[in-house]
């Protein structure tokens, strides 16, 4: 299957960067399959391993001593014929998590020039400094546009693209074939073995059993990798995300696990669902956040060689004496889901196909308004997830309400979720009073417009978003 990531290995290998290659992402979303299809394609030898199934091989690697007994001991592990190795070998490490102490002895490996290619993947949490050695991905669940492709449908993607730059409608005809497309999709997922499985049989009848399967799977890797009551609390909070998001206010409640439970006794379980990449988050913004954080971005911030303040717009775009901020440092500044105690939150799944087992699983519903919500929702957190963008919500006293609020350069964008092409709301005009934003987008089933500063986007188009 055609994935976007495979970009990102060829200019990896293209660029002599001296830096081993990292991809991390949840179990299922497909790290091992392309690192191999990438293997195949463009070296002669491959060699694999991976560090959860193999017994032993860890130490091998975690060994500490004169820098050639390192590498020559890897090496008599890999091969007993060292004149095999070329200059076109790749070696592939999996869940790489487990051997953390491993890197430098991979710096060594790569130095002695038994291989100039290194990849390694993980499922599991990788520390910020561990990711230092590396040109870093995170993969996830495949999208709209690469299930288009994988589903020999890629003629489309182009004609999205085009229509999302121009706002103007795509021909009736071609919009419902696209959202039928969508809705398939979303009783599918991204799961790259899942979408596989669909293709293998053309038919949908595998589909559940495979998300059933994933999800156990889930389980069981935290239950074999956290202390029990850790686990417990993990796989708590995951099962209760059906209840969550079929809720009208999909903020996150603790009852919901069981009575009596708190913020402090699953903070950490939370926490360690988001390193692990099983659970999406979004977090809410006030209006006195939103207001607060308006001056602050065009207050003044910093400054400059010579003292002279500088205006926090010029500071992230202005060059020479002004000082020039990234605008993930600023993002940072704003970054209210960091706060301690922040327990106004929605979490999702970071897979809408398994949602949509699940709730069929749970509550035995395929379509209501509830469910509809629920799982378009999802899917749009999952996309903008996708993008990098960290996810916002917005609650006025008087009921208005922002699905999500993203950030782009110095102001947040509303995005407002609909389950059809009734878009009406009054919402975008409560905000705009508060916080004065460019444009907002409207998403549903309703085709490509502009008017009055929103912005319609069809579900099957979000992928274009940038």
């Amino acid at each position: 299957m055609k994935r976007r990531a495979i970009d990102d290995l060829i200019q990896w290998k293209n660029s002599n960067s001296g830096k081993l290659f990292l991809f991390t992402g949840a179990k299922g979303v497909g790290k091992t399959y392309l690192a191999y299809d990438f293997a195949r394609a463009f070296f002669e030898l491959i060699f694999y391993i991976n560090f959860e199934r193999e017994a032993g091989v860890n130490m091998i690697f975690q060994t500490r001593g004169k820098d050639d007994d390192v590498v020559n001991s890897i090496i008599n592990y890999l091969t007993s014929d060292q004149n095999s190795f070329t200059e076109s070998n790749v070696l592939i490490l999996d869940e790489i998590y487990l051997t953390p102490d491993s890197v430098y002895n991979l710096t060594l490996l790569k130095d002695s020039g038994y291989f100039r290619y290194i990849i390694c993947l993980s499922s599991g949490p990788v520390s910020k400094e561990i990711k230092g050695f590396f040109c870093h991905k995170q993969l996830f669940p495949m999208e709209f546009d690469e299930f288009l492709l994988a589903t020999g449908n890629e003629w489309y993607i182009e004609t999205i693209q085009t229509h999302f730059g121009t706002n103007k409608p795509i021909p009736d005809i071609v919009h419902k074939e696209l959202l039928d497309l969508f809705r398939l999709y979303m009783q599918i997922g991204g799961m790259p073995g899942i979408i596989n499985e669909y293709l293998s049989f053309n038919s949908l009848v595998n589909v559940p059993e495979q998300h059933g399967l994933l999800i156990g799977a889930w389980h069981d890797y935290i239950q074999k990798e956290y202390p029990e009551g850790e686990a417990m609390r993990m796989n708590q909070v995951f099962d209760s995300l059906v209840l969550q998001l079929m809720k009208e206010n999909k903020k996150f409640q603790y009852k919901l696990i069981r009575k009596g439970t708190t913020h402090s006794m699953y903070k950490d379980a939370i926490s360690q669902l988001l390193d692990r990449n099983y659970i999406i988050r979004s977090t809410k913004i006030s209006t006195e956040q939103l207001k607060k954080s308006r001056l602050e971005f065009y207050g003044d911030i910093s400054n400059n060689a010579s003292g002279d303040t500088v205006n926090a717009r010029d500071a992230v775009n202005a060059s020479g004496d002004t000082i020039n901020v990234p605008d993930d440092t600023v993002d940072a500044l704003y970054d209210f889901s960091q706060e301690e105690g922040n327990t106004n939150f929605k979490l999702y799944m970071p897979d809408t196909g398994m949602l949509y087992t699940k709730i069929v699983e749970e509550q035995g519903i395929t379509s209501n308004g509830q469910t509809d919500k629920a799982l378009l929702e999802n899917f749009v957190a999952q996309s903008l997830q996708r993008k990098g963008y960290r996810l916002y919500f917005w609650e006025s006293e008087s009921m208005a309400k922002m699905d999500f609020l993203i950030r782009q350069k110095d102001t947040y964008l509303p995005i407002e979720v609909h389950c059809s092409d009734n878009t009406r709301s009054k919402s975008i005009s409560v905000l705009k009073q508060i916080y004065d934003f460019p444009y907002a987008i409207k998403i549903s089933s309703r085709n490509f417009e502009l008017s009055n500063q929103v912005k319609y986007v069809p579900y099957y188009a979000i992928f274009c978003l940038k």
